[in-house]
């Protein structure tokens, strides 16, 4: 038997005894929260102490058995009792329970239970955070009127005077009310804590892309950190650079130096004070200003790695251009009534990486080639076809070496000449899940908001799979995608749903007779020959996934969409995350605003005055 385990026997057993000793009494209310107190004392040194250490167990095990057992305890003295006893024990007995009540909350917040529900990181954080705020307030407000109330029961043992135990009540609910205050009082603080507010440079490290970026590194780059000595600033940021460093096989180097101190460096770099990292390699250089003092600072180190990659990118990496289809009803950056085929979002993070975005429609010059400079032609979810003289120009790109992404859902119009070429083909109708989907509105129209973690092998999707249990993508109202059979390209799975998903081809979101259930493919990569130079496709079930609500929403959705881009243009070994620790905004619809202002400026006051109104007519005996 290990350590916790002897500590659990020993601790059971002194319940136990405590416990013995309890019942064993003639008058023991004074014990009874003696018991209860020192129950939650336990559960408390359990949870917050020893936290997920071997003790936490035995620990917090034993402090709900105590707890447990002073509320056995103090039921029996309520059936014992009678008249006004009686009603004082049933008081204690209620707030007694309303202590309960809190420990029952924060066992909603244990990972085995979150977990259960199938909560993300975010959603998480929101539920623990709401209960573990209840928590404290309800075993507080339980404990201050059940210790008065034991009080009055102490100094009356024969009977209660009429009255007293109302008064016990008021008297104690008040003093756990303003016990109660320092809960958010707390909060406050720890938010205003200088120590807390550090925290997040924990983020400030490079990401797997990064990383591959400094691994592929075509020439050395030398980083300077103008900053000053002993600067708070540079103390945080150096470790992220020596990690890069020791990354790259010898290929970036670092140094820390004072502008004032090296004039003839700055001004070659063009740097004219303090508070710059500069880059260079032999021929390129590039600046990021970050701001010498620290809390001026926060916003751009929370942000580190993805602007020190967009600058390796831009000295180390030739720009390139994606092309996107136009004319036909596509998603697009500048859609103004449907924000789940605006892909604004989309467009600026490919920009960040080192690649210029542009539209491809019939003054572009559709219908006679692709641009020499294409890295790649996507085709988001057009909703009316292509002219066929587009498709054909389309076909002799991709046989040619090209690179196409297609997104597709119910309402696209794609070119089926184009897609019966590229050997994939897709559904009509939106897939739909009984359990795995995301819930928004609470009713069945969700079951097509399909949540999956089902990722293939592909290198477009390798980052994903290794961290399947981290991130995870939502594909509202998405398609399935298949191979033709007859097709002679490769056609490798990317993202799959969960088991039990069908067609719903008659919208009523219901899995009826010949909608069977079965796991379909979301996305498929497509390789039209061997060797670098072939053609390759990437092919979406959704043109939602790329959508401004969920892709700045959810971190697998910008993994996947940078990800496949890389692979598509050949670049899959710099495939990854990029660390960030920005506050994502949260998108509220036009419905929403209005609901949020009106229960914020009307709901609140009402609800307000609704009871102070009940609290008045009660202490006037009815009377207003």
């Amino acid at each position: 038997m290990g350590m916790s385990g002897v500590v659990m026997v020993l601790l059971a057993l002194l319940a136990l005894v405590v416990l013995s000793m309890l019942f064993s009494l003639r008058r023991f209310d004074l014990v009874t929260v003696g018991v209860l107190l020192f129950g939650l004392f336990l559960v408390f040194l359990g949870e917050r102490v020893f936290g997920t250490g071997d003790f936490r167990l035995p620990v917090s095990g034993v402090g709900l058995l105590l707890v447990l057992g002073s509320v056995a305890a103090r039921g029996l003295q309520w059936s014992r009792a009678e008249g006004a006893a009686k009603q004082a024990h049933g008081l204690a007995l209620a707030f007694h329970a309303l202590s309960i009540g809190g420990l029952v909350l924060y066992g909603l917040t244990l990972e085995s239970v979150t977990g259960a529900m199938g909560l993300d990181e975010a959603a998480t954080q929101r539920w623990n955070g709401v209960f573990q705020s209840l928590t404290p307030l309800l075993v507080v407000l339980g404990l201050g009127p059940t210790v008065l109330l034991s009080r009055v029961l102490m100094a009356h043992p024969r009977a209660v005077p009429e009255g007293v135990a109302k008064k016990a009540v008021e008297a104690g609910l008040s003093a756990s009310l303003m016990v109660a205050l320092l809960v958010p009082l707390n909060y406050l603080a720890s938010q205003h804590n200088a120590e807390w507010d550090y925290a997040y440079f924990r983020t400030a490290r490079p990401g797997s892309a990064t990383i591959s970026l400094v691994r592929a590194l075509p020439e050395p780059v030398e980083v300077n950190l103008f900053f000053p000595p002993g600067n708070d600033v540079a103390q945080e940021i150096r470790p992220y650079f020596e990690a890069l460093a020791a990354a790259s096989d010898g290929h970036l180097s670092v140094r820390l130096v004072d502008q004032a101190l090296e004039p003839a460096l700055a001004e070659e770099l063009k740097v004219r004070e303090n508070g710059f990292v500069a880059l260079r390699t032999d021929g390129n250089d590039a600046k990021l200003k970050i701001d010498t003092d620290i809390d001026r600072a926060k916003r751009d180190l929370r942000k580190l790695d993805g602007n020190i990659y967009e600058q390796l990118v831009k000295i180390t990496r030739e720009k390139r251009t994606l092309y996107v289809t136009a004319g036909h009803g596509e998603a697009n950056w500048r859609e103004k009534e449907n924000p789940l085929r605006k892909i604004d979002s989309f467009k600026k993070d490919i920009e960040d990486r080192n690649f210029k975005v542009k539209t491809f429609g019939i003054t572009d010059g559709s219908s006679s080639a692709v641009p020499d400079d294409a890295a790649a032609v996507i085709i988001a979810a057009p909703t009316q076809p292509l002219l066929p003289e587009e498709v054909a120009v389309l076909k002799a790109y991709v046989d040619g070496g090209g690179r196409l992404m297609v997104l597709a859902d119910p309402t696209a119009t794609l070119p089926a000449e184009l897609m019966e070429h590229i050997g994939v083909r897709t559904g009509k109708g939106p897939l739909a899940h009984a359990e795995m989907y995301l819930r928004q509105s609470r009713g069945v129209r969700d079951r097509t908001l399909l949540a999956t973690n089902k990722f293939g092998s592909h290198a477009s999707v390798r980052t994903l799979s290794r961290n399947s249990a981290q991130l995870g993508v939502i594909v509202p109202d998405g398609v399935w995608v298949q191979k033709t059979e007859d097709t002679p390209h490769k056609v490798s799975t990317l993202v799959r749903t969960f088991p039990d998903t069908w067609e719903d081809l008659n919208g009523n979101f219901e899995k009826d007779e010949g909608e069977d259930g079965k796991t379909w493919q979301l996305a498929v990569a497509v390789e039209l020959g061997e060797g670098d130079d072939a053609g390759r496709a990437i092919v979406v079930g959704d043109v939602n996934l790329l959508s401004d609500p969920l892709y700045l929403q959810l971190p697998g959705t910008k993994v996947f969409a940078n990800d496949t881009i890389l692979w598509l243009v050949g670049d899959e070994d710099l495939a990854g995350e990029i660390n960030t620790e920005e506050d994502v905004k949260i998108v509220h619809t036009r419905d929403e605003d209005q609901a949020w202002f009106w229960m914020t400026v009307a709901g609140v006051p009402f609800l307000i005055l609704g009871l102070g109104l009940v609290l008045v007519r009660r202490r006037d005996g009815g009377k207003a």
